[in-house]
């Protein structure tokens, strides 16, 4: 009968023998079958074989002869010219293989073989194997690694109460193994009400199959108790007017129950009982029926493979019966890395090869299982790696350049998609003048709005972030302006050639353009370029004394940064738009940043710049000692050099940078 076994970490520390055989590296074997494969560079199976230990595979689907234990399952893809070749070795056994010829012609695409080992003994032995793909001169085209695996012990010397017994090993968790003692009972002791000499039955039975099978000295006292209550239950399970299955299965990790659990609830146990932790029971007792000549399918749901959340990946699976194609459904399970929430679908959950797509990163086990209507259904697993996406922000407000008036509100407004449908967000905006705003995203925005309490030219750095890491950013430059600011001014030359005058400042704490004008004569191949202002569109003027002023002449747009002593000059045509190019027809500081705190102006030749942060009517009069407007000062150049700063006791606030260069 088939058991679906608790998973426990194995106590029997049965050791693998590692040494290497074959092609390739060796490979812990799973459990009971051992599996390996051979795919061709597209991730299309080409031959897969599986080595079932003792009766596993008897026990498993029923439907096969208890006279071959410790056999092989090869499935090869027909007409691709490719022969599957088996080869082992059992402990204290030469080399053995098997190989057959490239199916072809068939109305099948696979065709299944099953390969005897001829291990018939009464003691457990190791086996290393692997599978070999050749083309019709025997070129190797491909192999899997080397399989270590264990023959099970096994016994056909068997009495009137059991015809066939082997101890194996089989799965009992994802980490770990047990020992199964596997026992095919007669009609007789299946067959008959033998509650009143259950305990003849067992003793007799249990001492025919010690003698003749060797158990591993790594089963405790405990564990030999619990196979020996296990035992008891099947050969009483009869009593109950339930009919027992075709084999009888004792594992060593299930616990050593007390003997009133045993005998009393065998109709919910069925002999198949939990934990002792979890107080669990089985309620699937053994079962019968099947055709011996009816072997059980075969499947393999494909190589493990990668794919960005969201999008499709396609699972490359293959199921094959010897009685033609299963029926087959394909499952997933998230694991311990997948946050809650995640879904995935199939496209076809019924077609082995099919696509996958997942709302969240991470790793998911998806299972193939396959059923041919005779055998119980078998499974294969693969694994899927979903790579987080990193989110795709859209800046929409502002734009680069939008001039704003200081202590106005100035607008962010950004949208961003993510492919990583379970994904959550938050938002980061960077204003560039010492705050920053973070808060959740709320319908794939990061919208907020922020209140220049001074003038400058900022970067504004919107960033959104996935729950997993990824991110987008987008930086936009606005323009914040103070008409209080007071003024800029300067004339000079610098090492390139530019010429320069200047002259800007708001004349009301309610102009929303600066008076003033700008002269630069630009060096070019041909000689000079000089443009005149017809316009000023805006001027900044910080609190450390930088200043940036824009406008246009006839042809040309201009920027102007000055700092104390410093100037950098930009032109190009209107032709090209009205913000700077990325590559403008002259630039004084080339490929610098446009933002005033990073602007790099060059040091002046000759000249002088004046910068005065405080606003007031009409042009100021220098500090002393110059005492003198800026209009007469520079037509003096050039004289001497000379930076002033200093604040008056009529405007506290105020800031005035000056420099003479000569």
């Amino acid at each position: 009968m088939r058991r679906t076994l608790l998973r426990l970490v194995t106590v029997l520390g049965i050791a693998l023998l590692a040494g290497p055989f074959g092609p390739g590296t060796t490979e812990k074997a799973q459990a009971a079958t051992s599996n390996g494969k051979i795919y061709n560079k597209d991730g299309d199976i080409v031959m897969a074989a599986s080595f079932n230990s003792g009766l596993h595979y008897y026990h498993e689907h029923e439907n096969a002869s208890p006279d071959k234990p410790n056999f092989f399952q090869v499935m090869d893809k027909c007409d691709d010219g490719e022969s599957p070749v088996v080869s082992w070795t059992i402990e204290g056994r030469a080399v053995d293989g098997w190989s057959a010829e490239d199916c072809t012609g068939g109305l099948l695409p696979f065709k299944l073989y099953s390969v005897e080992t001829g291990y018939k003994e009464s003691v457990m032995a190791s086996v290393q194997w692997h599978l070999t793909a050749k083309d019709a001169d025997g070129n190797q085209l491909g192999s899997t690694n080397v399989k270590n695996d264990w023959a099970g012990s096994y016994t056909d010397d068997g009495s009137d109460l059991y015809t066939h017994a082997s101890i194996y090993r089989d799965e009992y968790d994802t980490d770990g193994d047990t020992l199964v003692l596997t026992i095919v009972p007669t009609e007789k002791a299946k067959g008959l009400d033998v509650a009143a000499i259950v305990d003849s039955y067992t003793a007799q039975i249990w001492d025919h199959v010690s003698d003749r099978l060797t158990r591993p000295g790594t089963v405790t006292d405990d564990q030999t108790e619990s196979l020996y209550k296990q035992l008891w239950c099947h050969v009483r399970f009869n009593a109950y007017g339930i009919l027992g299955g075709h084999t009888w299965d004792l594992e060593a990790e299930r616990p050593n129950l007390d003997w009133e659990l045993v005998t009393e609830d065998i109709a919910i146990h069925g002999c198949n009982w939990g934990t002792t932790e979890d107080q669990g029971w089985y309620s699937r007792p053994p079962i019968d029926g099947g055709d011996p000549e009816n072997l059980a399918p075969m499947v393999d749901a494909g190589p493990n493979v990668s794919i960005d959340e969201g999008s499709a990946v396609t699972l490359k699976g293959t199921a094959a019966d010897d009685g033609g194609t299963p029926a087959t459904e394909w499952t997933y399970t998230p694991g311990d890395n997948v946050d809650e929430g995640a879904v995935c679908t199939f496209a076809d959950p019924t077609a082995p090869r099919t696509t996958f797509t997942c709302t969240d990163d991470g790793t998911y086990t998806v299972k193939l299982t396959a059923d041919d209507g005779v055998n119980q259904p078998v499974s294969d697993r693969a694994t899927v790696t979903v790579r987080n996406v990193a989110p795709t922000l859209d800046v929409t407000v502002p734009v680069d350049w939008d001039v704003h008036r200081v202590e106005n509100e100035v607008p962010v407004s950004a949208s961003f998609t993510d492919p990583g449908g379970n994904d959550t967000h938050t938002c980061k905006i960077t204003w560039d003048d010492g705050s920053t705003s973070n808060f959740p995203a709320k319908e794939s925005r990061c919208d907020s709005s922020h209140v220049y309490d001074h003038a400058g030219m900022d970067t504004v750095s919107v960033e959104v972030t996935d729950d997993d890491g990824g991110k987008d950013a987008a930086e936009r430059m606005v323009v914040v302006y103070d008409p209080r600011a007071g003024l800029a001014s300067g004339a000079g030359t610098l090492d390139d050639g530019l010429g320069f005058t200047a002259l800007a400042k708001y004349a009301t704490a309610g102009s929303t353009a600066p008076t003033g004008a700008v002269k630069l004569s630009v060096p070019t191949a041909t000689g000079r370029l000089t443009m005149v202002s017809t316009d000023l569109d805006w001027l900044v003027i910080t609190p450390d004394a930088k200043a940036a002023v824009k406008g246009r002449s006839a042809t040309h747009g201009f920027l102007g940064y000055l700092e104390s002593g410093r100037f950098r000059g930009v032109t190009w045509p209107l032709s090209q738009g009205e913000i700077p190019p990325t590559a403008p027809s002259y630039d004084s500081t080339p490929r610098a940043s446009w933002d005033l705190d990073a602007a790099q102006p060059k040091p002046l030749r000759t000249g002088l710049t004046v910068i005065d942060t405080g606003w007031l009517p009409g042009l100021p009069q220098l500090p002393a000692p110059l005492g003198d407007t800026v209009g007469n000062l520079l037509d003096t150049l050039p004289a001497l050099r000379l930076d002033l700063t200093g604040d008056t006791a009529a405007r506290p606030a105020q800031r005035t940078s000056m420099s003479m260069s000569r």
